[in-house]
């Protein structure tokens, strides 16, 4: 397996666009499936953000990682955020995710985009074993979130 970027493998956008859907809809009111299928094909037509990118086994995908420009109304002021980071639940356990975060983070400092900002109501034990620290608890859509960075002195 290999993680590729989006650009390299659209014929995948469907069924990632399903997963995100499936995985983090609820948590984006008024959205639907054409809305996160537009979001994957944003990354398609930039040369710095939105980006995403798959790991890949041939033409079948097992997980998804995104930098997004914003992910969370509410705080405008933070950007990019790590985004749409998902493993298909056979491939979980096999440090899949954790390959796919830091190839994100890798680009993200290639490219000097600053600090990397995430929210997750679950995972703060998995981007804590990267380094990424808590800084913020707030309430988003009913659901208790953890705002994260990866350079937390720079928040």
């Amino acid at each position: 397996m290999k993680i590729v970027n989006l650009q390299d493998l659209p014929s995948c956008i469907e069924t990632v666009a399903r997963w995100h859907y499936r995985e983090w809809g609820a948590l984006y009111p008024g959205s639907d499936l054409s809305d996160f299928r537009e979001d994957m094909e944003a990354s398609l037509l930039t040369d710095l953000i939105p980006q995403t990118w798959v790991l890949a086994e041939g033409v079948r995908v097992w997980g998804s990682v995104s930098i997004l420009k914003e992910d969370l109304p509410n705080y405008p002021e933070f950007s990019p955020w790590l985004a749409n980071v998902y493993v298909e639940p056979s491939k979980r356990g096999h440090g899949y995710g954790q390959q796919l975060v830091k190839v994100a983070m890798g680009y993200a400092r290639q490219q000097n985009l600053g600090p990397l900002f995430l929210y997750t109501p679950d995972q703060v034990n998995f981007y804590e074993q990267l380094g990424w620290c808590t800084f913020h608890e707030d309430i988003y859509h009913g659901k208790t979130i953890f705002l994260m960075t990866n350079m937390p002195a720079r928040v």
